[in-house]
């Protein structure tokens, strides 16, 4: 039996795969380049051209370009109306973003349980959490893998909640045929650059409504009533007038300009990730100690994460020793996430505590994701796939 390079043995891989990375072509340089030679760095024309064309391919009639995922969630929940003393229900598996956008309102949010098998949120769940205080409710998308969105989008309709989708892993996910981010007032997406299109920091907005279009518009930038592109030029005052609270939330005509020339190969980008998830599918199926992702047959997966779970009871060291072992190796395995209501500020300041979420919290002490990224290739999987066969046998029971 081969020894674990944590132990002391030789790494399958001397160069390391991290779980995700950036993709940047020599045309998106160009592209870029462009526009630092331009003279719109920011609050230019890229913005607005990059916000059609994500209206185009996502099939939203309005989209909102901002500085990052958190800042689409702020102006998701915020367009929504949500204020204090509302709640938001919402899962406790994602970053934390996801719930401090809510939290930046004064509001609460309000967690409940996940589906073991989907890892998004329970609707039955979020059902029986409903309350005199409920506003709406924030689902997210996890990996790519669309939530129930009959049943979600049901129960909002039904008792007059909005609704705000987490789409930050799911740019071209599909549930029934209708594209994440179009079944909610909001949808919320990030262009970080582990995410499907990158633009160093960044993400947007779709939503279905003009008025709550206008109102993040405003919001975005200071509250002030138009563009600088538009107060641009010898015609025109530079005079504007504050009619919203608002904060820097833009995107830069740089950022923009990167997201569009990625945005061109996105399509391919996700057929290789799926691809990619398929050979995992294959090499992994029947490997003793973990299981696979369940995807419905409904939805088309982003595949944003590949997660798998460990069966801790046939192996004698726990997760996080499993992802520093496989890390010895070469393979940037890692965990998403954490679970929300487990870590220290939202513990303390939201009254929750570990045994709230079973499900939830017996995810996260097995579950890890596995790199995925469109660079990233057979030989790539393979390597992946011979690491976490080294580890298991060496640490099995």
């Amino acid at each position: 039996m081969d020894k674990p390079a944590i132990e002391g043995g030789k790494p399958v891989r001397s160069e390391y795969l991290p779980y995700g990375r950036h993709y940047v072509t020599d045309e998106d340089i160009s592209e870029v380049v462009k526009v630092l030679k331009s003279d719109w760095l920011t609050t230019g024309p890229e913005v607005p051209a990059f916000e059609s064309e994500i209206s185009e391919y996502v099939g939203s009639p309005y989209v909102r370009a901002v500085s990052s995922g958190t800042a689409a969630l702020i102006c998701g929940v915020g367009a929504c109306g949500v204020g204090r003393g509302d709640e938001v229900i919402t899962t406790p598996l994602s970053f934390a973003g996801t719930t401090n956008a809510v939290i930046f309102w004064g509001a609460k949010p309000v967690f409940v349980d996940i589906n073991p098998n989907t890892l998004n949120i329970d609707p039955e769940r979020l059902y029986n959490a409903i309350t005199p205080k409920t506003k709406g409710v924030l689902i997210l998308h996890y990996g790519g893998h669309p939530a129930e969105m009959d049943e979600i989008t049901e129960i909002c309709k039904v008792k007059d909640f909005c609704l705000i989708e987490d789409c930050a892993h799911a740019l071209g996910a599909t549930y029934k045929g209708k594209m994440a981010g179009t079944f909610g007032d909001a949808g919320c997406f990030s262009t970080h650059p582990v995410k499907h299109i990158a633009t160093g920091e960044g993400g947007f907005v779709t939503l279905k409504d003009e008025s709550k279009a206008e109102w993040v518009e405003l919001f975005r930038n200071q509250g002030i009533d138009t563009s600088t592109l538009k107060r641009h030029g010898s015609q025109n005052i530079h005079r504007y007038q504050i009619t919203e609270l608002g904060y820097n939330f833009r995107m830069s005509d740089i950022q923009a300009a990167l997201g569009r020339s990625q945005l061109k190969r996105h399509n391919d980008n996700l057929k290789k990730r799926r691809e990619l998830a398929g050979l995992y599918d294959d090499r992994l199926s029947g490997m003793e100690g973990i299981s696979t992702p369940t995807r419905e047959p409904y939805v088309e997966d982003a595949y944003h994460l590949y997660p798998i779970m460990l069966d801790l009871s046939m192996i004698r060291v726990d997760r996080d020793y499993i992802i520093r072992a496989l890390r010895a190796e070469g393979i940037g395995a890692t965990l998403h996430y954490p679970a929300i209501h487990t870590l220290e500020w939202h513990r303390k300041n939201l009254g929750y505590k570990e045994g709230d979420f079973p499900t939830c919290e017996e995810v996260c002490r097995r579950i890890l994701t596995l790199p995925i990224y469109q660079q990233m290739d057979e030989e790539d999987i393979n390597d992946v796939i011979t690491a976490l066969n080294k580890v298991l046998r060496f640490y099995r029971r």
